[in-house]
């Protein structure tokens, strides 16, 4: 969940008993929110209030003239330099309405009658990818400090070139999937599940699509298992299915779907949410990139790849600030490596040197494009999850730790598994905390034994 999101909800009419759905959804997921008509818009824009997504609801607009006025008022709002950062999400069209048009402002749209489950995960989405954003802008302007190189910066509307996509499920409707997808992307269809998974761990794809028809629980597990594999946790999963053979979202969602399309499939839905799916994940690769691209410059450690103290130090500060003016919470995982000195003494610098080049690896399988990973003294890491809760950052530090203690770690000369003493701490803050009191916490311990094989 994006805590603290901060959502405007736009309405034909304010007694309008969409938005009290809308409401309903949104308070359930503590999003804070506001209300305006369609007339109001340009007033409410007006106010010093940040808005991360507006949405237009477009259940009441009746006629075509209404349809394009909301067309063409995201279009204002995009073209707007102090508000073309706002997500832009329309929801409630009706497929028979929809302008016949490509230039559309939207950055997403829901067609019919929505489902909450599915509203939160669309607002979420398009939440990422301005978190996302936000924090490649931050490091960028800290790396300028130290006079490094710049980094490219992704521009959304490009990182959608060359895609490729997965198909796999049932073969009923394969060919408005290729109809519609084909122009925007390469595609490779499979209908074994088993084939499916060859070709995940095999070959790097933008968009797993599983047609799943009037079966769709069925592949619940096979998402599941994606989930397992730390190089697939992120890859975007969108399931498409009879909504009548669906009826608790939600339990896809927790088996890890990023996202749902009802059947028939309405073709304009299909582009939009694939095209947004794939910009996601293409920017998350993106800003991942910077590690690498840096392992030489001041900002990064040598050893490892990942930056260095005095970058996370400056970093961090940004990091409050901003969360504190935005009232937004991130978190903050600390490890360290407390014997890595026996370590050393007994094995030798070099395997300690590859122990802590693995736990970098380690580190960055797991976590988000945005999260940043440091390496902030000889033997200690941080992780910063900016606009994360504590309960998300457990479950990273959970995945992390699962990962490690079914590593084994030995060192050539010695066959017995190394054991590797780990200390790990989690600090949830809304930017009350000063940098020295996150320096000054105490961390808990847990134990891994692990192998690890020196060449």
């Amino acid at each position: 969940m994006q805590p603290n999101l901060d959502i405007l909800i736009v309405t034909a009419n304010q007694q309008s008993a969409e938005r009290q759905k809308i409401s309903r959804a949104l308070n359930s997921a503590a999003m804070n929110h506001q209300h305006c008509t369609y007339q109001e818009l340009s007033q409410a824009l007006q106010t010093p209030e940040h808005f991360d997504t507006i949405l237009f609801s477009a259940k009441d607009l009746t006629s075509p003239t209404q349809i394009t006025t909301c067309f063409q008022l995201a279009k204002r709002i995009k073209a707007n330099p102090k508000t073309n950062h706002i997500r832009l999400l329309c929801i409630e069209l009706d497929p028979n309405t929809m302008p016949e048009t490509d230039d559309i402002a939207f950055d997403d749209i829901l067609f019919g009658t929505i489902e909450p489950p599915a509203l939160l995960s669309r607002i979420q989405a398009q939440t990422r990818l301005n978190t996302i954003q936000a924090e490649l802008n931050r490091r960028q302007a800290i790396a300028e400090i130290y006079d490094c190189p710049a980094q490219p910066n992704p521009d959304l509307q490009e990182t959608i070139e060359n895609a490729k996509i997965l198909i796999t499920g049932r073969p009923n409707g394969y060919a408005i999937l290729e109809e519609t997808l084909s122009p925007i992307s390469t595609l490779i269809g499979t209908l074994s599940l088993s084939t499916a998974m060859d070709y995940l761990k095999r070959e790097p794809f933008d968009l797993l699509l599983i047609n799943g028809g009037k079966m769709p629980t069925r592949f619940f597990q096979f998402v599941e298992t994606i989930r397992q594999q730390s190089a697939l946790f992120n890859l975007p999963i969108l399931l498409v299915a009879y909504p009548d053979k669906l009826k608790s979202s939600h339990i896809a969602y927790q088996a890890g779907i990023t996202d749902i399309l009802d059947s028939p499939i309405n073709k304009t839905e299909l582009t939009l949410r694939t095209k947004s799916l794939i910009r996601e994940k293409r920017f998350r690769t993106a800003i991942t990139k910077t590690y690498l691209e840096a392992r030489h410059i001041p900002t990064n450690d040598a050893l490892t790849g990942l930056y260095t103290f005095s970058f996370y130090r400056a970093h961090l500060d940004q990091t409050i600030k901003h969360h504190k003016a935005t009232n937004r919470t991130f978190t903050l995982i600390t490890l360290a490596i407390e014997n890595l000195s026996i370590i050393n003494e007994s094995h030798g610098f070099a395997a300690g040197d590859k122990l802590l080049r693995q736990v970098s690896d380690i580190l960055m399988s797991v976590i988000r494009g945005e999260d940043l990973a440091c390496r902030i003294s000889g033997r200690k890491f941080t992780l910063t999850l900016p606009n994360t809760t504590k309960t998300h950052a457990e479950n990273v530090l959970s995945r992390i730790e699962g990962i490690l203690t079914q590593t084994e770690f030995i060192c050539e000369i010695n066959s017995k598994p190394m054991t590797l003493d780990l200390s790990t701490n989690i600090l949830e803050s809304a930017g009350e905390t000063t940098a020295q009191e996150f320096f000054n916490s105490k961390s808990a311990h847990f134990r891994s034994t692990g192998k690890f094989l020196v060449a």
